[in-house]
């Protein structure tokens, strides 16, 4: 399974690169890295193995609740089609660490 996260009783063993995102969600968390982080542009282009622990993976998380709140939303606080795709790659994040 390689690079995919297993199960571990401890945390910092499981390692997962950002490439088992699609190719969609990772070039939509680009966009949102360039606006909200750019600091952390590093984990999309790393050719190494990215470890995302719960720090980090939360850090990637808002960043991405960021753009959600200036561009995901319609006039009347529903998602728009982006907002659906953010909440989408927020839950793929997260797996990545939960």
């Amino acid at each position: 399974s390689n690079g995919i996260c297993k199960r571990f009783a401890r945390l910092e063993e499981c390692e997962v690169t950002m490439l088992d995102l699609s190719d969609d969600s990772l070039k939509l968390l680009r966009e949102c890295l360039i606006q909200q982080r750019p600091d952390l542009i590093w984990v999309i282009d790393s050719r190494e193995s990215v470890t995302v622990d719960e720090d980090l993976g939360n850090e990637l998380r808002e960043a991405v609740m960021d753009e959600f709140l200036r561009v995901g939303l319609n006039a009347d606080s529903r998602p728009n089609a982006v907002g659906l795709r953010l909440e989408k790659l927020i839950d793929d994040i997260g797996r990545m660490f939960m």
